[in-house]
């Protein structure tokens, strides 16, 4: 069972929700905001009053008696969990005194409430079967609400082909953008976000596009046809078999379907016992949704897989979601789930013990990195046929140095007799610039996370570096 030794301030930045909070918290912790400081017995719960700006001080407390931790506030907060709850623990990192007392009456009444929440009686043969009829039908009836959407799909991709990409004008602009959102009604995230793309391509066309601005286009215009025939198949065959329940297939969250914890688990997608590290972490904007993303891959310590961490803010909502940050600890954690892909997949947990990397934890990233340059490229190469992928693979490559060329301002990344160009993508368009700063040292016999891409145009692969791994160090370039 966690106690209160899960507290570090790694730990205290990774649950809040944003840097604002983590500041506002570390100044109620140095100026005493809280008159009261208790603890339980078993150093599962720490509790205090917090002085507010009535007359009544807020009743806050940090539980880790479940799996996951829980944090209570009587304050009218929409942040989760609040500056009071990260206040108490920085009180608890700042070895401030905390009395012995039992639990409260009304944590003790909602440990409960949890815990049967949690643990639910089993159901009936009767009522299971039942459930699963209802999840059948519902499945069934969604999946032929997509089939309608993908035809409208077909239909907006053939009228863009056949009027010409360079005719769109605002009024067909409107229409089309209408027609996208429309798609939103048939559960078809990624062809509805595949079609704003190809609008938004088309809006900021020049009066005399170029070569590369239409070919753009129209290779979105690819995908999204290519998707709509792999996402039609998907559907057709599921409702011949009748297994309509979520599967292992990367299509079904393309579609708008949602994991559940419980339903990755069941078909196997979780590694129990793992740790990871984060090895890069960055802010991107989604242009097209309107949204942040908190960015991150990690590498598991043990296979050296590169998995990735997505954290979704829409622009609306950005007060009320978690912002995630950058983390610098080694990650424990007791079940970790893992989203259908064939690399690079998402991943997600419910909670982890955080403590600080060591040599060997440097030693073990280093002994994972892939074989050869070659071998990183043909696996990118093999995932970017992919059309429901990415435009980049994240690998770990090894390099014996990294030299820079004045003259032609280029890095070059060799290993052995191999090598490959650094350049920056879309999403990270400075981290070559500070590759071309690092000192000497940091660019001889190590390791570097990057992102593998294509560049049509040379009809070569370029590597985006993202972070140096050395023998004690994680020296992350954005």
């Amino acid at each position: 069972m966690p106690t209160t030794d899960i507290i570090t301030e790694d730990f205290v930045r990774s649950v809040a929700p944003n840097a604002s909070a983590i500041s506002n918290a570390q100044k109620i912790s140095r100026t005493g905001g809280f008159v009261k400081l208790a603890r339980s017995e078993d150093k599962t719960l720490i509790f205090g009053e917090c002085k507010g700006s009535g007359k009544n001080p807020y009743y806050s407390s940090a539980d880790f008696s479940g799996d996951s931790p829980v944090f209570r506030c009587s304050c009218p907060s929409r942040q989760f969990p609040c500056k009071h709850c990260l206040a108490i623990m920085f009180d608890w990192l700042a070895g401030k005194d905390f009395k012995i007392e039992e639990v409260p009456e009304d944590i003790a009444r909602k440990r409960s409430k949890l815990e049967a929440k949690n643990n639910p009686q089993e159901d009936t043969p009767e009522k299971a079967e039942k459930k699963k009829k209802s999840a059948l039908s519902t499945a069934k009836k969604k999946l032929k609400k997509q089939l309608e959407g993908l035809e409208l799909a077909e239909n907006f991709v053939k009228d863009i082909l056949g009027r010409g990409v360079s005719s769109i004008n605002s009024t067909s602009a409107t229409q089309y953008n209408s027609l996208a959102k429309q798609l939103g009604d048939y559960y078809l995230p990624e062809p509805q976000a595949i079609m704003y793309k190809i609008i938004s391509s088309a809006q900021k066309l020049s009066t005399n596009p170029d070569d590369n601005q239409i070919n753009e286009i129209v290779s979105l215009c690819i995908r999204l046809s290519s998707t709509i025939k792999k996402s039609r198949e998907y559907i057709n065959s599921k409702l011949e078999s009748g297994e309509v329940l979520p599967e292992n297939n990367i299509l079904y969250e393309a579609m708008g379907g949602v994991w559940k914890l419980t339903q990755l688990k069941e078909i196997g997608l979780y590694k129990e016992n793992a740790s990871i590290i984060q090895l890069s972490f960055a802010v991107l904007f989604d242009e097209i949704h309107k949204a942040e993303i908190d960015f991150a891959y990690w590498i598991d310590i043990d296979t050296g897989e590169i998995f990735k961490t997505k954290n979704i803010r829409p622009l609306r909502a950005m007060g009320y979601i978690k912002e995630e940050n950058s983390s610098f600890g080694v990650h424990k954690i007791k079940e970790l789930y893992r989203y259908p892909a064939n690399i690079n997949n998402r991943i997600r947990w419910e909670s982890a013990e955080i403590s600080e990397p060591t040599p060997d934890t440097y030693k073990a990233i280093l002994s994972k990195t892939e074989k050869s340059i070659g071998d990183a490229v043909k696996k990118a190469k093999n995932e970017l046929k992919n059309t429901l992928s990415g435009n980049t693979v994240a690998v770990l490559l090894p390099f014996d140095s990294v030299e820079y060329s004045v003259s032609d301002k280029k890095s070059i990344l060799r290993y052995g007799s191999e090598s490959i160009e650094l350049a920056p993508d879309e999403n990270y368009p400075d981290t070559c610039n500070v590759v071309s700063v690092l000192k000497s040292e940091f660019l001889r016999n190590a390791s570097m996370l990057g992102e593998l891409f294509y560049n049509p145009d040379t009809r070569k692969f370029y590597l985006c570096p993202l972070s140096v791994v050395t023998e004690n160090n994680i020296i992350r370039l954005c």
